[in-house]
Formats: C-alpha cells, sequence, structure tokens
C-alpha cells in the first residue's frame, strides 16, 4: 500500500484550486479595474482638451477687445467725435478757466 492519504490529496488539489480561483478572480478583476481607469482617462483627456480649446476661444476674444478698446479710446478719434458731432471746438488761450481749491 501507499503512504499518501486519499483525503491529503483530494485536500492538496482542493487548495490549488481554490488559489487558481482566487488567481483568476484577482485576474478579471484586475483587467476590469484597467478597463475602466482607461476609460476616465480618456474622458478626462477629452473634457481637458475642450477646456484647452475654450481657453484659446476666450483668449482670443480678449485681444480682438483690447484691440477695439484701443481704437475707441484713441486719442484722433476721440477728438474728431467731439468736432463733429458735438460741435466743440478747442479753446483758445484767452478762454481756458483755471479751477483752484482754497
Amino acid at each position: 500500500m501507499s503512504s499518501i492519504s486519499l483525503p491529503r490529496i483530494i485536500g492538496q488539489q482542493l487548495w490549488q484550486q481554490k488559489v487558481a480561483m482566487v488567481l483568476l478572480v484577482a485576474c478579471i478583476v484586475s483587467a476590469l479595474a484597467i478597463v475602466h481607469f482607461a476609460h476616465l482617462n480618456r474622458q478626462l483627456i477629452t473634457a481637458q482638451d475642450k477646456m484647452y480649446q475654450q481657453r484659446d476661444q476666450l483668449d482670443i476674444e480678449w485681444r480682438n477687445l483690447l484691440l477695439e478698446q484701443r481704437s475707441l479710446s484713441e486719442h484722433s478719434r476721440v477728438e474728431d467725435i467731439a468736432r463733429h458731432r458735438l460741435n466743440m471746438i478747442r479753446p483758445s488761450g484767452a478762454q481756458d478757466i483755471t479751477v483752484t481749491m482754497p
């Protein structure tokens, strides 16, 4: 007769199957986690790209507004509006009035 007992062989095979099942479940869980986080990463990259596009669009709009502000506040334009639309004239030296505070 052999010195190996049947219960011991069954116990060893069950233990080996349990370890294999745990490792299989761990592999499946890690694969699903990788897929999930890769999907989240892609979503975040897409959102970041949209934010960069929005930032660039706002930057272009800001530059255009600065150019418009500079052109509207240009001295010659203000003087032209004062002369033609408001019929204003530049005072001569005798018409200057100085206001002083006590």
